[in-house]
């Protein structure tokens, strides 16, 4: 039995399930999906605006009730437009459920065409213009439903045999395909940003691990297990943002145990081996950041102050975190390894 039938069965209500299909899958849904909109394009949305959008809702869901257990009962879908009442009670409520429909279709459509121009990135901008489309083709939907059961009222209906019908079936599916894939381009850009900040936050784990193995103090919170580091998904942003500064304040802890000679060595080099500019200095840093904590894990005295400056860094996360990312390839390459070998072959007649 279906689950409507079913339900009408049980509460001894004639096509309950009827009207509960319109009031949650029609009034609900699209007062939730023009409400998702607003807040997804960062339309600004005041009280008394939001009041109202609310108060219209709740007034067709309360008028569409209303016809429905006043005019509609005990008659089932199909023999309502042999009662001359009923049917026009029928034509009602439908128009009444139709125009609510179309109202908050329009105004969803409105707000992606404006913000669908003026969003954050690709992803939002195509999904909010998908969205539009979608709810074009249920405004579509609305409107061939309603001229449908008022031609039917009046006569054969619209178009011949079931081709109406047909027609509605088609738009109303086409609507809610365009608005779930419209809704998931969003959702899928989050997800992407998530993977390559997950996998930023696992990739620099060896160097965060390593600078603040000797500089303990600039953790803010004691050390995770790989596993539990790799199985925690929350606050990957929050969490990458705080490896990076730990990242820099280790650095800056080690500042002073890398001389300005040890610095124009590791200069020299990442040069001797073929880099240059940016890529040479990122290289350097890392050399002197190796040997810096070789240095402080031998219990080597702290030099004069030498100022700090990252070899690559930028105003935002993602050009801070690209850095970084380069620092820690480089930090763990050949390249480095030979260079510490050999400061540490240097100091072991000093030891």
């Amino acid at each position: 039995m279906p689950p409507g039938r079913a339900l009408d069965q049980w509460t001894s209500v004639t096509d309950l399930s009827y009207l509960l299909k319109h009031l949650i899958g029609g009034v609900l849904a699209s007062a939730a999906l023009l409400a998702f909109l607003r807040k997804v394009s960062g339309a600004s949305d005041e009280p008394r605006t939001k009041r109202r959008r609310t108060m219209f809702a709740c007034a067709t869901a309360l008028a569409m009730a209303i016809l429905f257990f006043a005019k509609l009962q005990p008659y089932e879908t199909p023999s309502i437009l042999a009662d001359p009442v009923a049917r026009y009670a029928f034509l009602a409520y439908t128009l009444l459920f139709l125009g609510y429909l179309t109202a908050s279709l329009l105004g969803g459509m409105r707000l992606c065409w404006r913000w669908g121009h003026n969003s954050s990135g690709p992803a939002l901008s195509w999904g909010l213009r998908i969205v539009g489309m979608g709810l074009a083709a249920g405004v579509a939907y609305a409107v061939v439903r309603a001229t449908t059961i008022t031609t039917r009222i009046h006569g054969d209906g619209l178009f011949p045999g079931a081709m109406d019908d047909y027609i509605s079936t088609a738009l109303l599916m086409a609507a809610l395909v365009l608005i779930v894939a419209g809704t998931s381009l969003p959702m899928l850009s989050l997800l992407h940003s998530w993977r390559t900040k997950r996998h930023a936050l696992l990739r620099l784990r060896p160097l965060w691990r390593d600078l603040t193995q000797v500089t303990p103090s600039v953790r803010l919170h004691a050390p995770r297990s790989v596993v539990t580091e790799h199985l925690n998904p929350l606050n990957v942003h929050d969490r990458l943002y705080r490896r990076g500064v730990e990242i820099r304040d280790a650095a800056l802890a080690l500042n002073n145990y890398a001389s300005p000679a040890l610095r124009k060595r590791a200069q020299q080099h990442a040069e001797a081996h073929g880099l240059f500019g940016t890529q040479a200095a990122i290289a350097a840093e890392a050399c002197w950041l190796a040997t810096a904590r070789h240095a402080k894990l031998r219990g080597a005295a702290p030099g004069s102050s030498v100022e700090h400056r990252p070899a690559g860094g930028g105003r935002d996360l993602h050009s801070e975190i690209s850095a970084l990312t380069q620092l820690s390839d480089a930090y763990h390459s050949d390249l480095v390894r030979d260079f510490t070998d050999a400061e540490d072959r240097l100091m072991e007649p000093l030891a």
